[in-house]
């Protein structure tokens, strides 16, 4: 039978299971890359499946092979369903460009060799998430709306999956050994954490007696000195040294001020008339793309600085006096604030 379809820009391979979902990234989509419904293949949703009157698995692969890229959604339900690992297979076969993305609580470890090598990411991740969006906007040829746009689009998404899609999600109904090991091995981790927390609790509280027998100002400070962890202070430090350094590998450290912006989602276009040269320097790295308007944030060094953004977030929440002792010296303590930045860079 001569099957005539229309040619989608994006093939959306996922399990019926997963229809919330479904509905969210589709959407996340449409706004991110500024395309329609239209320009989606996706078989759960109205008007977006397989034409009325038409084999259902026909067009499947009729339209798998015209679409310029196939998007998977890698949940438990997917993994399980042999159907719609056929449909990845066959993206290979058709050597159509394919961007799987694991949905928790399957991980990595849960791929098979349907994927055949290919590096998913995590839909967890913002910062993998994004890279993947812009290179599948690539893949489509498609140009890209403002980074305002696109940022509302990923906090937006964001928000439905934590509130509307997580809690529902189906699990697997049956384990990977490969998975089973991993659980066992988060297991065993869990425990020494735990073991290491009891011990802190006991010094902390060795630290309480010792002051509440204090007899004077001067000896509490001596106490508070005594039992102070400042490690904080030596890897804060450590970031930042490492960010000011990283200001060769983008541009300049006006250029990095407007990528932490454009990760905040308040992206702002590379200023010619206050910064010509850092701004020359950054289009020759390929870090802002002047045609477009817009950041390479796939590029080997933006990645970098974002890993070094993360880390400072993480170094936040492993010590909660960090921000503390940066208050009691007059110090901005908020790292997702640009006003911390620019005060400490």
């Amino acid at each position: 039978m001569n099957i005539v379809v229309s040619k989608p820009k994006i093939f959306l391979s996922h399990a019926a299971a997963d229809i919330e979902l479904v509905e969210a990234f589709q959407t996340l989509l449409t706004q991110y890359l500024g395309i329609t419904s239209a320009d989606i293949f996706c078989s759960s949703l109205s008007g977006q499946g397989a034409p009325k009157g038409m084999p259902f698995v026909d067009s499947i692969r009729a339209h798998a092979e015209a679409a310029d890229a196939v998007v998977a959604l890698i949940t438990p339900a997917y993994l399980e369903s042999a159907f719609c690992l056929g449909e990845l297979g066959a993206a290979w076969v058709l050597q159509t460009q394919r961007f799987p993305v694991v949905v928790p609580p399957a991980d990595f470890s849960a791929m098979t060799a349907t994927l055949l090598g290919i590096v998913g990411v995590k839909l967890n991740d913002t910062i993998e998430l994004q890279q993947m969006l812009e290179e599948l906007g690539i893949a489509i040829k498609k140009k890209a709306p403002a980074a305002g746009v696109r940022g509302r689009a990923i906090r937006d998404f964001e928000k439905t999956w934590e509130r509307d899609v997580l809690p529902i999600l189906a699990g697997p109904k049956k384990i990977d050994v490969a998975v089973h090991k991993a659980k066992q091995t988060e297991l065993e981790e869990a425990i020494k954490a735990r073991d290491d927390a009891e011990d802190l609790l006991l010094q902390a509280n060795k630290q309480i007696e010792a002051l509440k027998k204090a007899k004077d100002k001067a000896d509490v400070a001596k106490i508070e000195n005594e039992f102070a962890d400042t490690s904080w202070q030596e890897k804060f430090d450590e970031i930042v040294r490492e960010i000011r350094d990283h200001r060769s590998e983008v541009g300049g450290m006006e250029i990095i001020r407007l990528l932490i912006l454009d990760r905040m989602g308040r992206g702002k276009p590379v200023d010619h008339l206050n910064y010509p040269d850092e701004a020359d320097r950054a289009i020759e790295l390929g870090i802002y793309d002047e045609e477009r308007r817009s950041w390479n944030t796939g590029t080997e060094e933006v990645k970098q600085l974002y890993k070094l953004l993360d880390a400072m977030d993480d170094l936040f929440e492993e010590y909660p006096e960090a921000a503390k002792a940066l208050k009691a010296r007059g110090e901005r303590s908020d790292p997702t604030t640009i006003k911390f930045w620019e005060e400490h860079l």
